[in-house]
């Protein structure tokens, strides 16, 4: 059973070896990750277990909107509900924060997080042509919190 906890300082070796892990790009740093521990509107969560951190996911807040920047989980820890469990952590704190819609942005050729987002409500509402740095497009997707 994972913990959904507000990430702190102690996380971000942990947080750093989960996003050195994926082939995606562009990468986040440790300055990034250090700056949205700082941020007054950056809602920063981890998901750990057995003292290990498995999992984050990071949204700033803008006005009344959550917009969700990363979700990430450790490769060794796939297929046990931590991407959900961490997301579902994250709108929590964001509906708290009076956040009443969550946007993101997925990469087209990402099915597996695509049906994932449309499984907790999110719906497609627009498309990014060439958004990631490889040229492939970015699909917007929303939900009301």
């Amino acid at each position: 059973m994972a913990l959904i906890r507000r990430a702190a300082a102690a996380d971000l070796d942990a947080v750093l070896a989960i996003e050195g892990s994926w082939k995606t790009t562009p990468h986040w740093s440790r300055r990034q990750f250090e700056a949205e521990l700082k941020s007054p509107r950056s809602i920063f969560v981890v998901a750990e277990a057995d003292l290990a951190v498995l999992a984050y996911a990071a949204a700033w807040v803008v006005v009344d909107e959550a917009q969700v920047l990363s979700v990430a989980v450790h490769p060794g820890a796939l297929r046990r509900g931590l991407a959900r469990k961490t997301l579902n952590g994250l709108l929590d704190e964001a509906l708290k924060s009076g956040c009443r819609k969550a946007t993101l942005e997925v990469s087209e050729t990402n099915e597996g997080a695509r049906r994932l987002y449309e499984s907790m409500g999110f719906a497609a509402v627009g498309k990014r042509p060439g958004f990631y740095p490889d040229g492939t497009a970015a699909i917007l997707m929303d939900k009301v919190l």
